[in-house]
């Protein structure tokens, strides 16, 4: 198991869920992928590598990272009450996969998941969509290839935090 970015985004989405219990707070679906989206992007822009192995798509309520939507579907809206799991290639069975992170890693997230656990669902949706950001260039692409090639790219992500990093530093 990797002790060190990128890891699978199932590693982290069962962190933030394990920080949010600690916390006694619930996630939804939407919530947790969207802090996973931002733990990524502050994660990239601050030391230009990702955080998480697999890719960001942009679905219609905001950036998603299909294997963690598809482990927590089940949840609809509702709180999520389980971690995410995979296949035991022994035995054949489902089990969870451990949220083991570096030290270093651990205190990103953890700083990141601080900083937007107070934002409902709906409103780190919105973050996600404002206008300019990766999202909205895909979703709202006109060339033909934009909105079937739905994967956005980490260097669109690293980009657009870095420029969010600029526009909220103190002069």
């Amino acid at each position: 198991m990797a002790l060190a970015a990128p890891y699978d985004a199932r590693v982290v989405a069962n962190l933030i869920l394990d920080m949010a219990e600690e916390r006694g707070l619930e996630l939804t679906q939407v919530s947790l992928l969207k802090i996973l989206y931002f733990s990524h992007g502050w994660f990239l822009a601050l030391n230009d590598r990702p955080l998480i192995k697999q890719d960001f798509e942009a679905w219609k309520h905001g950036p998603v990272v299909k294997v963690v939507r598809d482990e927590f579907k089940r949840f609809g809206g509702g709180p999520i009450s389980s971690r995410a799991t995979r296949l035991d290639l022994l035995t054949g069975s489902r089990i969870e996969v451990p949220a083991v992170v570096s030290g270093s890693d651990y205190d990103f997230v953890q700083a990141i998941f601080d900083e937007y656990r107070g934002y409902s669902a709906w409103q780190l949706s919105d973050m996600t969509h404002e206008r300019g950001s990766p999202w909205d260039r895909i979703w709202h692409s006109s060339e033909p290839l934009g909105r079937l090639a739905l994967r956005i790219h980490n260097e669109d992500i690293k980009n657009h935090f870095r420029l969010s990093a600029r526009r909220s530093a103190p002069l």
